[in-house]
């Protein structure tokens, strides 16, 4: 292998390729990928190894992981950075797009200027446009997102680099998570024509091949909150891609206070639900299923809640 090995602020070790390696082109791209995004006369701020002319590729047996942590003015954001900073595995890339959270967000940033592969602070349309702001940005072999409400366990990408090993024909991987003291794990690709809760998270435990990403597209943003459900029901249902799940006691992380739907109550997270269903061209019988039999569960479930409330008070 022909690499530049630095350490990091934690002593871990990091590959730097000797020159700017050029990007690869696939046959089917729904997006480009590019090192910089063009200038914005509005950015706060931008920074980063590459604009130091320092930059990551794959060697063998050593893929490159690319991380993209979204951010918009998170109290965490230094514990995700620093989950990122303690993996042990070498070749990892970490891309920073924050949503113009301020003056302390950027110091705090700068502050991690030589650990940072690219960082951007601007004003974005939404969530699922940062997301992917940060996507187009990633040139690894694998990418996943690491909200900046999250954090990696120390051996997060070494078992992620284990299932890839294991698995080179999987598109994605799915690794447990740890949530309010509970592990979330598995993945039940065959229950998505009734649910989505078929998988731990799309924000910590969920990297795809971003040969795999180019063909199936970014996240759609014209959904408010559901966009991951639209590029996951895309990704099994229209494009059959493939994809494995770590054991439960191989955990990729601490999923934190993220995820938007908590703010919508349930006929905003039904509707949306749906939406995505009838958009994707799901049988319009088993979508009014759903919908008729969420609501049931829904009434029923507020008519028991009411029945003990008024026992309890008499």
């Amino acid at each position: 292998m022909n690499f530049i090995e630095k350490k990091t602020c934690l002593n871990t070790i990091r590959f730097f390729a000797n020159e700017k390696p050029q990007l690869k082109k696939y046959k089917y791209e729904k997006f480009s990928t590019n090192y910089f995004l063009p200038e914005n006369p509005e950015r706060k701020g931008v920074g980063g190894l590459r604009l130091k002319n320092f930059f990551k590729k794959s060697f063998r047996n050593k893929p490159l992981i690319s991380v993209v942590t979204p951010n918009l003015k998170s109290n965490t954001l230094e514990e995700s950075i620093l989950s990122v900073l303690r993996q042990e595995y070498e070749n990892i890339e970490h891309i920073v797009v924050d949503g113009d959270s301020g003056q302390k967000t950027l110091d705090l940033i700068e502050k991690y200027e030589n650990h940072i592969d690219y960082w951007v602070s601007e004003k974005d349309y939404g969530l699922w446009d940062g997301w992917n702001k940060g996507l187009k940005l990633a040139t690894g072999d694998y990418v996943g997102i690491l909200d900046s409400t999250t954090t990696f366990d120390k051996d997060a990408i070494s078992i992620l680099i284990k299932y890839i090993n294991q698995n080179s024909d999987a598109d994605f991987i799915f690794g447990s998570i740890r949530k309010d003291n509970k592990i979330y794990t598995g993945f039940r690709p065959n229950d998505i024509t009734l649910r989505f809760n078929i998988y731990p998270s799309c924000v910590i435990s969920f990297f795809i091949k971003l040969e795999s990403l180019k063909k199936l597209g970014l996240y759609n943003t014209k959904y408010k909150i559901n966009a991951d459900y639209d590029l996951i029901y895309r990704m099994i249902v229209k494009h059959k891609m493939k994809g494995v799940t770590t054991k439960g006691n191989e955990i990729f992380g601490s999923f934190g206070e993220t995820g938007i739907s908590k703010n919508y109550n349930f006929f905003q997270r039904l509707s949306a639900e749906i939406r995505v269903r009838y958009d994707n061209g799901q049988n319009l019988l088993i979508i009014l299923y759903i919908f008729f039999g969420r609501c049931y569960k829904e009434l029923f479930k507020t008519f028991r809640n009411f029945n003990i409330h008024f026992l309890n008070k008499n």
